[in-house]
């Protein structure tokens, strides 16, 4: 499971047009945390890098995949890089200004459910994600 998380594996939204992510192909399988940052040394971005590392298992519990968006550095789905066409992708679909920390969460549904410009606890991500109908139901199944 540790493997979906990190995307070690070919995910099936990178498969098809190299520019382009088909985040449709996610729908109803996993939820997305999309982290656009300026670099990989943004103090937004490292907080919630910080708090990432540290929860594994509750982002696997809740079908999160991370995306981490970056102006300078490497982009990428878990581990599995984005290239520029993607990223580029990524910040138009989601109106993302340059330089800019933005988080987003997208549900199941493929509806956005959080949009932040500032630094975001996990907790509150979690909150949110626990209280969706589609992730009651799946604690009730566990």
């Amino acid at each position: 499971m540790l493997a979906l998380l990190m995307g070690t594996w070919t995910t099936p939204g990178l498969a098809k047009d190299p520019d382009s992510i088909d985040l449709n192909a996610y729908q109803w399988k996993n939820r997305l945390l999309l982290l656009f940052a300026p670099s990989e040394k943004d103090p937004s971005y490292l907080s919630i890098i910080r708090e990432i590392e540290r929860q594994t298992r509750e982002l696997l519990d809740r079908d999160l995949l991370i995306f981490h968006v970056l102006e300078k550095g490497e982009s990428r789905l878990g581990k599995e890089p984005l290239n520029p066409g993607q990223v580029l992708f990524l910040k138009r679909h989601f109106s993302i200004p340059p330089g800019q920390f933005v988080i987003i969460l997208v549900g199941k549904d493929g509806g956005e459910k959080l949009r932040q410009d500032r630094p975001v606890e996990l907790k509150e991500v979690f909150r949110i994600i626990d209280a969706m109908p589609m992730r009651r139901q799946e604690m009730e199944k566990k």
